[in-house]
């Protein structure tokens, strides 16, 4: 069986990718299985809940969930198996108290090492890791909690907290480490951007799946786009305010909309 897991990381397109794998499902699905976070939520619920609190219970959970989920993959089928959640590397860095991906060598260990007790060792498994620059990637990071939580920090505070977290290339060297002899793909949105569908380019290619094949397919649409400073400067206005969690969430969805209204009239 082949099987290609893509398990990050954070804001290197990966929401572009998992779009374009929805959007071009029918014509993907006679070559490829493909499992998204709405079809093994469980599994990567159990990643995250180990990234933020890091119990040998925690682990051996999500270790039971990749078992119970890969025992769902039917060998008879030919098809290689295409999974893709960031989810897989924990909780992006800023959440639940993290500064960082050093959960990820951990889970990735833990992933590959199920996999390959419960499918068997002779399965041809590979991770791919999407890759982005440390400035621009911390920069999209803190767009999306600005948003997202109640982050109060400044740019310059939080980019000083958070800069190392930003090599993703170190991190994914430390994976490759705890994973032995299996193949790592790494892929750079700064290089996939460029290619005709975007992110999801690389990971078909990985597949195997034929070029005439992916010329038909549609483009996926960038997933997140970037927010101009106004807005953020809004969101970080309100995260700092007195105003309570549900107001929060209301001032920063309001502002977004507009944002969004005056986009499409533009």
């Amino acid at each position: 069986m082949r099987l290609l897991i893509h398990s990050g990381f954070h804001k290197t397109g990966t929401s572009s990718l998992q779009h374009g794998l929805r959007d071009n499902r029918r014509e993907l699905e006679p070559h490829i299985r493909i499992i998204l976070y709405e079809d093994i939520t469980p599994v990567v619920d159990a990643a995250r809940d180990f990234s933020a609190d890091r119990t040998p219970e925690k682990l051996r959970r999500f270790c039971m969930r990749v078992n119970g989920f890969m025992k769902t993959l039917s060998p008879s089928d030919p098809r290689p198996v295409a999974i893709s959640s960031e989810d897989f590397c924990g909780h992006m860095p800023g959440r639940e108290g993290l500064s960082s991906y050093t959960a990820a060598p951990i889970l990735m260990r833990a992933l590959t090492m199920t996999t390959q007790e419960t499918l068997g060792h002779d399965t041809d498994l590979s991770l791919m890791l999407s890759l982005r620059t440390s400035e621009s990637w911390l920069k999209s990071c803190y767009a999306q909690h600005l948003r997202v939580i109640r982050m109060i920090d400044p740019w310059a505070i939080y980019a000083k907290t958070y800069i190392s977290s930003a090599d993703l290339n170190s991190i994914a060297d430390r994976i490759e480490a705890q994973i032995g002899r299996l193949p790592l793909i790494r892929t750079w949105l700064e290089d996939s951007r460029a290619r005709p569908l975007g992110p999801l380019t690389p990971f078909l290619d990985a597949l195997g799946v034929p070029q005439d094949i992916q010329a038909k397919l549609d483009a996926p649409d960038q997933a997140n786009p970037q927010e101009p400073q106004e807005l953020q400067d809004l969101y970080l206005e309100a995260n700092q305010s007195e105003m309570s969690d549900q107001d929060v969430r209301d001032a920063k969805v309001a502002a977004r909309l507009v944002w969004l209204e005056n986009c499409h009239h533009v």
